[in-house]
């Protein structure tokens, strides 16, 4: 036994009545923003309370103050709205110490975040650069660019630029890269070839 559903057909404008004109409106009710009410809305008088001290010679000069509903605080009043005689200019002179405890200089700072860039030193002589050469030519795998820098106070930059690893060395590392990228997955690979893509198109200006 089959069931048949039967279908429901559109049903055009023209058959609605007039009388269900107000549910459609509320059910499908039409947004209210638009560029004319928004800009009507914005463009609201201020309170008489406001400008009534004012001239009306200087009322577009003026600077209104309205802090949002929410409780006082000293911290958001600024200055050139309390007058000469109003307690919270004492309350914000004495309690700027606890705000701000760093601006007594007597106190010292903290750590900065990122290590500030150290000063270039000239400071070896042909004789410790000779040694530089010598140790990383006879043990590589010892005298490694990081402690050759430790050992002489310069930069790792600075022992690739007076010596280089030799030929083995060199083939050595790139064996260990090749093993490496042998376990790479078919996503690292794709993002490795498009980043080398990228290079290369960026030294060309691309």
């Amino acid at each position: 036994m089959s069931l048949v559903v039967p279908r429901r057909t559109l049903v055009s404008l023209s058959s609605i009545s007039p009388s269900s004109y107000p549910f459609l409106l509320s059910a499908f009710p039409r947004h209210a923003s638009s560029s004319r009410r928004t800009a009507k809305k914005l463009r609201v008088k201020p309170d008489q309370t406001f400008t009534s001290s004012i001239s009306p010679d200087k009322i577009d000069d003026h600077v209104v103050f309205n802090p949002p509903s929410a409780a006082p605080s000293v911290y958001q009043t600024p200055l050139a709205f309390l007058p000469p005689t109003d307690p919270r200019r004492q309350l914000l002179a004495t309690s700027l110490s606890h705000a701000s405890p760093y601006e007594d200089p007597s106190r010292k700072l903290p750590p900065p975040v990122r290590q500030l860039p150290q000063k270039k030193k000239y400071h070896l002589r042909e004789e410790e650069i000779a040694e530089i050469r010598r140790l990383r030519t006879t043990d590589p795998n010892v005298w490694t660019r990081k402690k050759l820098a430790e050992k002489y106070d310069c930069s790792q930059f600075f022992v690739g630029m007076v010596v280089q690893a030799s030929k083995e060395k060199k083939e050595k590392e790139r064996q260990i890269l090749e093993n490496v990228k042998e376990k790479w997955g078919r996503r690292r690979r794709y993002a490795r070839e498009d980043r080398k893509k990228r290079r290369e198109l960026w030294e060309r200006d691309e």
